[in-house]
């Protein structure tokens, strides 16, 4: 477990150093988006396309901002459904990199030294190694902009997800929409903002495989 942790800890060191200041997206809510009705029958169908995407991989960066913890990584999100997924994150300027695997049994962190440790609990397990409270399986959804239908979201004017407010686990997060991949059959996010009290998560996609 100790050795997870220090691997994590020269992660992030290696994430400051690498990635920092390179990706670049506010970390403040936009304040002038404009919103259209979530009838909209080309949001309709837009919502549709992405609801029939169940597995998909997607590479790109991760920032991440609380009060104790600053740092950017590479990312390779691998969905296949809520029992089937795995994150590696991998910095630019060493060769260390941590897995976040979720299987029907728990989930497994590992590092490229051969350190692992599992649990039935994921969010225990990545509180105690990470420290960070990751919605992974919220992300699977979040990630290519489909909103849970019960949360409170606003669809812009370019007909996509804007964003939502969500409650889990009594904290509440927000997401904002800041760009779309639009070349390409669906549009899917390229740069998202989710945000809670503590937590702030930068993420820029920059490939997409479904």
């Amino acid at each position: 477990m100790h050795s997870l942790k220090n691997v994590f800890f020269v992660l992030c060191i290696g994430f400051v150093l690498s990635a920092c200041t390179s990706l670049d997206i506010d970390s403040n809510r936009p304040t002038d988006v404009q919103h259209i009705d979530r009838n909209d029958p080309a949001w309709q169908q837009h919502l549709q396309k992405i609801q029939t995407i169940h597995a998909y991989a997607a590479q790109g960066q991760l920032g991440y901002i609380s009060a104790k913890e600053r740092f950017s990584t590479r990312f390779d999100w691998q969905y296949r459904h809520p029992k089937a997924y795995t994150l590696l994150l991998s910095s630019t300027i060493s060769s260390a990199t941590l897995k976040f695997e979720m299987t029907n049994q728990g989930m497994t962190i590992s590092d490229n030294k051969g350190n692992r440790r599992s649990e039935a609990d994921a969010k225990m397990l990545l509180r105690d190694i990470v420290g960070m409270d990751i919605p992974l399986e919220q992300l699977a959804v979040w990630l290519k902009g489909q909103p849970d239908p019960t949360s409170d979201y606003q669809v812009g004017t370019n007909h996509l997800l804007a964003g939502f407010s969500y409650r889990l686990d009594g904290t509440l997060w927000t997401a904002d929409y800041l760009n779309y991949h639009s070349g390409q059959a669906i549009a899917l996010p390229r740069d998202i903002l989710l945000k809670n009290a503590a937590q702030t998560l930068k993420i820029r996609v920059d490939n997409w495989q479904y």
